[in-house]
């Protein structure tokens, strides 16, 4: 019991030793941190309103071709 413990602090420890990211200028990298710390808080309030408006947008744009490319895509995975 004692050894899967002791793996386990050791995996532990190795996920919170991850180093930060750093994207090399700064302005972009403050940007990048205030985005995904957004997107861990609270990600469906961005990513539900812009998925479903980009499926719109795309089935507006070609229509029933969407849909036959959907099909074919659902039936090779």
């Amino acid at each position: 019991m004692n050894s899967i413990n002791f793996r386990m602090k050791q995996k532990m420890n190795e996920v919170f030793s991850v180093e930060q990211n750093e994207l090399g200028i700064g302005f972009i990298t403050n940007y990048f941190k205030k985005i995904t710390s957004y997107l861990k808080t609270a990600p469906f309030i961005f990513v539900i309103p812009l998925a479903i408006s980009i499926s719109l947008f795309l089935y507006i744009i070609f229509g029933r071709l969407l849909v036959k490319l959907v099909t074919i895509l659902q039936y090779g995975y």
